[in-house]
């Protein structure tokens, strides 16, 4: 199952899909790595919104 989050961060729009195998979420974030986890009963598109959350932080801070 293939889905795509996205989240606004100051008037900018960030998308990621995520691809959900079993009980293993894999995130495909904007600079083209990605990240992984167990879900372990928690939501996909919670996991994967965080993750992106993070990228977005991370960029964010760089700039800065």
């Amino acid at each position: 199952m293939e889905d795509e989050v996205t989240i606004e961060h100051e008037g900018t729009q960030y998308a990621a899909p995520y691809w959900v195998q079993g009980d293993t979420l894999t995130v495909f974030l904007p600079n083209g790595k990605q990240r992984s986890t167990e879900l372990r009963g928690l939501s996909p598109e919670s996991a994967a919104r965080q993750h992106l959350r993070f990228y977005v932080g991370s960029i964010t801070a760089k700039k800065q």
